[in-house]
């Protein structure tokens, strides 16, 4: 038994799962506030990041 979720991965698998869910941030709308555990055992917050230097972030996962 697999504990991926997908049998194959495929470019249409990947596309089908990067698409915005309803009611989700568009590109280019302001991110929503964020506080996330770290895997150092710290914190991240949005009002810690935002305006200190650009930010990417990115959130998926393929399994």
């Amino acid at each position: 038994m697999s504990d991926y979720r997908y049998r194959h991965f495929t470019l249409r698998t990947l596309l089908h799962d990067l698409r915005f869910p309803a009611g989700s941030p568009a590109p280019g709308e302001p991110f929503p506030d964020f506080d996330l555990p770290t895997t150092d055992g710290g914190r991240a917050r949005k009002a810690d990041l935002v305006g200190q230097r650009p930010l990417f972030v990115v959130a998926a996962s393929f399994t």
